[in-house]
């Protein structure tokens, strides 16, 4: 839901006296019967009287007790302050603009070019543009000077006197659930996915699914069509989005699932309808899927349908890792070493690296807490900083190189976990704070929904022993005994997964095709990029050669991005179609 709003401080003795209020809420709440447990004067009254209710009891730390996608503004009278908080991922986001000078004023919106447009000042902030050269985003930050993003799982307080930031969610670094049954994980699970499944399909409206033939979406659309035929759920109907290209692996198995489920099934070409253009680089933020997710919200309005589930966070929170060697360390940990021997000789062979680097390796992991974060997270897309060319300037490089120092730039709350989870809490740590999860602005009127990624499963799962999780071999170890039964055969003996290394290749060609007609780059105009490297990158990737394309791709779409927002070499409206083939 699109929102925005403003406040100005009025003097004190009109801020007194009076209960907090919402004044601006997006989101839907998953544990409503357990609020109203807690606050049963709050039976039958909206979210945002309960969300005010909460918020008068509990205050900021209250905000915990709200499970699922959401952003909101209260108002405080009591002390005279606005909150802005947002869930723990992130998925519904909220831009601020803090102005101290005149009168003290907070302005506030869910779509970031409207809260551009109202503030009007659209400079460019140099460190978030450091995040999206090394990451593809920035923390908390947005392009824009002055303008920044609601932190997940925290509370932005404002007052006439300033701004803090409170925590009201912390990963759960310090909590391991053991079971003397490891069936009972898989029932936990069992029973917690299904949950996470079922409270995204409370309305009795279509909703739609991403479908990749990988593991973790199959599994969401497997859950909800199961729901649907049970009658467990209000919603009726279920379709899916599959993104396909020419040779891609995964179009066999998104069939399997289209027939094993019975769904109705959109399949978008990638090959005829690439996955960025020139013309479509996102609006209020340089965005690499707009043109997909513009197209997949025509679709959702065709259908009648306002939430789409995605399979994403899966590989992270249940344990995708084909190298998790560092759960040895907690053998080492607890002392024993019998067993701590056996199980780095399993990895050894399943890795085919020497048992003596795995030992050491995991031995060091149990006295430094730095090691198993940075170089250990593929799962957001992310590209670190100094991975081939990057044709930085040295100015901003060095810049960009203290930035992205993973105990500068993120937090470093994953350190507090055990050695052999530290891993897994890193990658946490990166999409939420990435905000990988976030809606779209191509699509504002798509809620875009993760199962996966629904706070109690999620907190389960961080918190289970490692080895349960995965083991040598066996990555998603703990899933597939879980959740096979919903599967079709086919999917259950699936091994590799299908990449769109090629399809960016494709997308990415004409951009640096148009950009080497012209020597008139704002990237370097701005002092960011150096001309001559990024016109040899441009040329190598025009043909098809090695160019550090992920970290180029960020590059070339800041660009376009910024050649849309400031005139030079303007584009005009957005020119991207997509038509999707509805599959019969």
């Amino acid at each position: 839901m699109k929102a925005f709003g403003q406040w100005t401080w009025p003097p004190a003795a009109q801020c007194s006296g009076h209960d907090p209020h919402v004044l601006c809420w997006d989101g839907r709440i998953d544990s409503r019967s357990d609020l109203l447990w807690q606050l049963p004067q709050s039976a039958g009254q909206s979210d945002s009287a309960l969300i005010a209710a909460a918020y008068g009891k509990w205050g900021v730390r209250g905000l915990a007790h709200i499970v699922g996608d959401w952003s909101v503004v209260i108002s405080d009278p009591a002390n005279g302050s606005v909150v802005l908080a947002s869930d723990y991922m992130g998925v519904r986001p909220l831009y601020y603009h803090y102005n101290a000078a005149g009168p003290t004023t907070i302005t506030w919106s869910t779509q970031l070019r409207e809260l551009v447009t109202a503030i009007g000042d659209d400079s460019i902030d140099e460190t978030y543009v450091a995040g999206f050269f090394a990451f593809g985003r920035c923390p908390h930050r947005t392009p824009f000077s002055g303008i920044h993003s609601v932190p997940p799982g925290h509370a932005v307080v404002v007052t006439r006197d300033g701004v803090s930031v409170q925590a009201f969610w912390a990963m759960p670094t310090g909590d391991v659930v053991r079971y003397q049954d490891e069936r009972r994980y898989e029932d936990e699970l069992r029973t917690l996915f299904r949950e996470a499944v079922a409270v995204r399909m409370s309305a009795p409206a279509p909703l739609m699914a991403e479908l990749s033939g990988g593991f973790d979406s199959s599994s969401v659309v497997c859950m909800g069509s199961h729901l649907i035929r049970t009658g467990a759920v209000a919603a009726r109907q279920l379709a899916t989005a599959s993104y396909v290209h020419q040779g891609a692996l995964d179009i066999p198995y998104i069939r399997e699932i289209e027939s094993h489920c019975g769904v109705e099934s959109f399949h978008l070409s990638i090959d005829e309808n690439p996955l960025t253009a020139s013309s479509d680089v996102g609006d209020g933020m340089p965005d690499s899927w707009a043109p997909v997710y513009r197209t997949v919200g025509a679709v959702a309005r065709q259908l009648g349908a306002s939430v789409m589930c995605t399979g994403q966070g899966g590989d992270v929170v249940a344990g995708n890792w084909f190298d998790d060697s560092l759960q040895v360390a907690a053998a080492w940990g607890r002392g024993h070493w019998r067993t701590a021997l056996r199980d780095a000789l399993a990895w050894s062979r399943i890795l085919r690296t020497p048992l003596a680097w795995i030992v050491a390796r995991s031995i060091r992991a149990t006295v430094s807490p730095r090691l198993g974060g940075a170089d250990l997270y593929a799962g957001s897309g992310a590209t670190r900083h100094g991975q081939g060319e990057n044709s930085l300037m040295s100015r901003f490089s060095e810049g960009v190189r203290a930035l992205v120092a993973p105990h500068t730039f993120f937090s470093d709350e994953w350190m507090l976990a055990p050695p052999e989870r530290r891993k897994h809490f890193y990658a946490l740590a990166m999409m939420r704070e990435l905000r990988v999860l976030q809606r779209h602005e191509a699509a504002p009127d798509l809620d875009l929904t993760h199962p996966f990624m629904h706070r109690p499963l999620v907190e389960f799962l961080m918190s289970v022993p490692a080895q349960v999780l995965t083991g040598p071999g066996q990555p998603r170890r703990l899933m597939r005994a879980a959740l096979a039964d919903l599967w079709p055969p086919r999917l259950r003996a699936r091994r590799s997964k299908s990449l769109f290394g090629g399809p960016w290749i494709e997308a990415l060609r004409p951009m640096a095709r148009a950009l080497l007609e012209t020597s008139e780059w704002q990237v370097v105009e701005r002092g960011w990029i150096d001309g001559d490297s990024f016109r040899s990158r441009l040329a190598r990737l025009a043909h098809g050669l090695e160019c550090n394309e992920p970290q180029l791709r960020q590059v070339v779409l800041l660009e376009f991005w910024l050649r849309q927002q400031f005139g030079a070499g303007k584009i005009g409206g957005i020119h991207t179609h997509l038509e999707p083939q509805r599959v019969a």
